[in-house]
């Protein structure tokens, strides 16, 4: 027989390979053509690396005109009581705000301000650019300050109805992941508190409901630095989510178990700074992990003001110290100074491979009348 059967298969001549077309017509060694196709392809991933590269230096070159480190303010709408209307002190143009008190008026410049009729969105669109950049192997931070009461917490969170920018920034980059053909990419999750100078593990298992005097077992944290520079919590929960729908729900947990408190400024005024770690892992040839941290600081506090005593207190002059700590770092950073305090606090210590020159940093200051005041 021309043909052999081998186990139950039946052998044929390679040139003799044909395929039958739709138009019925009849293609005798098409073992060609697939040979063709596979240098076409071959040819078009390597067009695909060398464009995503050039994306990629375009990207950075941007990130290097406007500045690693740009600073945002959101002015949060004036609060009306009693039915009288309050002439705002707070004037805004696009790249300044001023603000009168006491006769005295005070302007500052930043990269952009958002005036009291932004939205949640309108703050957005300025973020997404630096994930991208995330996505392409960069360290990046994202974080909000301000005084107590002020709105950081929307910014960063924001409600069902309004998502802020950790919510969005998360589902922003599972979009971009799935448009993304030239490296498959894999995401987890932690998220933390420095509470009182102590580092708490928001994800940990059995989560307290209650704002303990003394730290849990989820406090027993240490900051290691590896030999590459490289900053990593020992000790911190690191989930895996492979879908949008995990990532949400273990961000919701880690919300649920941070600290806040009642104060005469804020009803539910959080006691710590909150940090969503977001671990990006592109394979490919080599692996590439980089960090997206998503900041919600706790607010600076006069103690005049907000009314706090006994550990209320002790927490606010904890965080006012942490954020005098991160002041400086940002401070010796835009002046370029040889030595950066990193060590000052755990919240420096534990950003200080996420901060610097090729590491963009989006600042976004909340503004309230009469609380910045």
């Amino acid at each position: 027989m021309e043909n052999e059967a081998m186990g139950g298969h039946v052998m044929v001549p390679v040139e003799r390979l044909s395929l039958e077309l739709p138009n019925g017509e009849i293609v005798v060694g098409y073992d060609k053509d697939v040979s063709a196709l596979q240098e076409e392809i071959s040819a078009l991933r390597s067009r695909q690396r060398h464009l995503d590269r050039r994306r990629r230096e375009a990207l950075d070159k941007l990130i290097d005109l406007k500045g690693s480190i740009r600073v945002f303010c959101r002015v949060r709408p004036l609060v009306q009581t009693n039915n009288l209307k309050t002439k705002s002190p707070v004037t805004v143009e696009q790249e300044k705000i001023a603000v009168k008190s006491v006769g005295i008026k005070k302007e500052f410049s930043v990269d952009r301000v958002f005036d009291q009729e932004s939205t949640q969105e309108d703050v957005f669109q300025e973020v997404k650019p630096i994930l991208r950049s995330a996505l392409d192997g960069h360290n990046v931070c994202i974080l909000a300050y301000g005084q107590t009461g002020t709105g950081k917490t929307y910014t960063m969170e924001g409600t069902d109805g309004k998502l802020g920018i950790v919510p969005r920034a998360i589902q922003e980059l599972f979009s971009l992941a799935s448009e993304d053909s030239s490296s498959p990419y894999s995401f987890s999750i932690s998220m933390l508190e420095v509470y009182l100078g102590s580092l708490r593990d928001l994800l940990a298992q059995r989560q307290p409901l209650f704002r303990p005097m003394e730290c849990s077992t989820s406090c027993n944290l240490s900051i290691l630095a590896t030999k590459s520079g490289a900053v990593e919590v020992e000790g911190l929960t690191d989930v895996s989510i492979p879908d949008l729908k995990k990532a949400n729900q273990w961000y919701c947990r880690g919300r649920r178990a941070r600290s806040t408190s009642w104060t005469n400024v804020n009803d539910a005024s959080s006691r710590s700074h909150c940090l969503t770690r977001i671990t990006i892992r592109r394979h490919g040839a080599t692996e590439e992990v980089s960090k997206l941290w998503l900041i919600d600081l706790g607010g600076s506090e006069r103690l005049l003001k907000t009314g706090a005593s006994g550990l209320t207190m002790d927490e606010g002059k904890a965080i006012n110290l942490s954020l005098s700590a991160l002041g400086d770092v940002i401070a010796a950073l835009r002046r370029k100074r040889s030595h950066v305090p990193y060590r000052n606090s755990k919240l420096t210590q534990i950003l200080s491979d996420s901060l610097g020159k090729e590491h963009p940093l989006y600042q976004f200051g909340s503004f309230s009348f009469p609380e910045t005041l």
